[in-house]
C-alpha cells in the first residue's frame, strides 16, 4: 500500500498534464479528476504521504479546470458555424 500512493501521484499527475493538450485532452481530464481522487481518499491512510496527497489534490484540480475549459473550448468550436450562417 505505501508504494503504491507515489504510482497514483505520478499517474494522477500525467493525466493532469496530458489534459493541457488542446482538444484532445479532454480524454484524460477524467482520468486525472478519478485517479487523483483515488490517491486523495488512500492517502488519508497513511499520514507521512503528505507530499503525494498535495500532488493528488493539484492533480484533480487541475483536471477539473481543464476539463471545463476543454467543454467550452468544444462548444465554441460546434457553436461558430451556427454564428457565422446568423450574420
Amino acid at each position: 500500500m505505501r508504494d503504491k500512493l507515489p504510482d497514483l501521484a505520478a499517474t494522477a499527475r500525467a493525466f493532469a498534464t496530458y489534459s493541457l493538450v488542446p482538444y484532445l485532452g479532454i480524454l484524460f481530464c477524467p482520468g486525472a479528476v478519478v485517479v487523483g481522487t483515488v490517491g486523495v481518499v488512500r492517502s488519508y491512510s497513511s499520514p507521512q504521504m503528505n507530499a503525494e496527497r498535495k500532488v493528488c489534490y493539484v492533480s484533480t484540480v487541475a483536471g477539473v479546470v481543464v476539463l471545463i475549459a476543454q467543454l467550452l473550448l468544444w462548444w465554441i468550436l460546434y457553436q461558430v458555424p451556427a454564428w457565422s450562417l446568423a450574420q
